[in-house]
């Protein structure tokens, strides 16, 4: 089985657009046994619903490195480190006075072709605070299982799950969707929760698109904050926001990639509760513009 051919017709690029949880395994061939993919996002000033609370400054980014070895001809094994920081620039924060936030992030994969027709993951990994490593109270584990099944050469179905535990937390996701090329030029990707995107192919190498995005990682992540304010030490805090995107992006045959993306963020919410999980209030902030950029290699 040709496994490029089924990767070469448009996984999902990144899991929740910016996060740090999963690629598409683009890389994992047998040429290249090492691969780097960074990416960051910064958003404009965004006003809070109540005006008391300063504007929010906000700044998300991970850098990881992945090693693939396949352990038979359609089975690979791809281990990841990498590093997630994330700004949260809030003067007059409530809750807690942290603003930089440092996360190691480690993962184990297993990337079969095994089955004709067939790209499964497999994967399972933690997120932990760098200041602590803490992996009880700030660690985040997590796993996906994601299978694409090749239906035509131009469509196809993604079925599987995202879930994590962390902090008193869990949370579950379903993997539903498809990807489609409709035309030679253009490709259709609608994959929950995984990316949602019109992609126009410029060239072999260019292509532009517009997509939907997400911040803060995964649906309702949970974090830890340190400096806490009035018994909120060690508070958790959740951020999510949505937002639309326009990229322009090179791509070669050999998953080597860069792009700038610009777009506007829909507004959002950070949620924070104390230590134990309790005492929850919502930070209801407002739309503001935001950017992008990132680069990937293998060597």
């Amino acid at each position: 089985m040709d496994t490029r051919y089924i990767l070469g017709l448009g996984t999902a690029a990144t899991i929740f657009a910016s996060s740090l949880h999963a690629t598409d395994y683009c890389f994992a061939d047998k040429k290249h046994h090492w691969h780097f993919e960074t990416d960051f996002a910064v958003m404009g000033n965004a006003s809070f619903e109540h005006s008391d609370l300063s504007k929010l400054q906000y700044g998300e980014g991970t850098s990881s490195l992945f090693y693939n070895h396949f352990v038979t001809e359609n089975n690979a094994v791809v281990a990841q480190i990498g590093l997630n920081y994330t700004h949260l620039g809030w003067d007059k924060n409530p809750r807690f006075k942290q603003e930089n936030f440092y996360y190691g992030i480690a993962s184990l994969s297993w990337v079969s072709y095994a089955i004709e027709q067939w790209r499964w993951v497999i994967n399972g990994g933690v997120s932990f605070d760098t200041t602590t490593f803490n992996f009880g109270d700030s660690g985040v584990y997590y796993g996906l299982l994601w299978g694409r099944y090749q239906y035509t050469p131009t469509f196809a179905m993604h079925m599987g799950f995202f879930g994590y535990i962390a902090g008193r937390n869990g949370y579950l996701l379903p993997v539903l969707g498809v990807d489609w090329w409709w035309t030679h030029k253009w490709e259709f990707k609608a994959v929950f929760p995984l990316e949602t995107s019109v992609n126009y192919h410029l060239h072999r190498h260019w292509t532009t698109a517009i997509m939907f995005t997400t911040f803060g990682g995964p649906y309702r992540f949970p974090r830890r904050a340190h400096e806490g304010i009035d018994g909120f030490d060690d508070a958790i805090f959740e951020i999510y926001s949505t937002g639309v995107e326009w990229d322009f992006k090179f791509r070669n045959t050999g998953c080597v990639k860069a792009g700038l993306g610009a777009g506007y963020n829909f507004g959002g919410w950070i949620l924070i509760k104390d230590e134990n999980n309790h005492h929850g209030k919502y930070y209801k902030f407002d739309s503001s513009p935001y950017g992008r950029v990132y680069l990937a290699f293998s060597f």
